[in-house]
């Protein structure tokens, strides 16, 4: 094998682990937070910005009938609120309340942030500027396998 195969096998098998150890993660801290994976998935997704019910169910791969337990959930723990649609008063719009999860999300993933932080300390700018364009490439990569394996459903 080469040693670009060799490279490529490697980052292939880093992004395997990577990824279950971020389950892993996601688990742990959704225990954490006291709200289940689903939950603490969508919560994130929501951090993106302010995005309708259904926007939210296809984002995070859940059925609109699932979305809406998620969401009556996450009301009642305020970490979000409904809104209707100014433009299209039959839709709603779900907010994250980011005082609420500032005060109860953030602290599980602050030492994880500082984790992280050290660890990115020994980059020089132009190396953490090609790590930044990977993960850019790499979520690309999955948000359109994930569209494709949707479209095949």
């Amino acid at each position: 094998m080469s040693r670009r195969g060799e490279l490529m096998g490697q980052l292939l098998d880093a992004l395997r682990r990577t990824g279950a150890w971020s389950v892993a993660m996601s688990q742990s801290a959704a225990e954490r937070i006291g709200v289940n994976t689903t939950d603490l998935h969508c919560l994130n997704l929501l951090s993106d910005g302010p995005m309708t019910a259904s926007e939210l169910a296809r984002r995070a791969g859940i059925t609109t009938a699932s979305v809406t337990g998620v969401i009556d959930r996450l009301e009642a723990a305020g970490y979000v609120r409904r809104e209707r649609d100014g433009a299209d008063r039959r839709k709603v719009v779900v907010t994250l309340l980011t005082e609420q999860a500032a005060k109860d999300v953030a602290p599980v993933f602050q030492p994880f942030v500082r984790a992280w932080r050290e660890a990115m300390d020994g980059y020089t700018d132009e190396q953490l500027e090609l790590i930044a364009g990977f993960l850019g490439r790499t979520q690309e990569v999955f948000r359109n396998e994930v569209g494709r394996m949707r479209a095949a459903e």
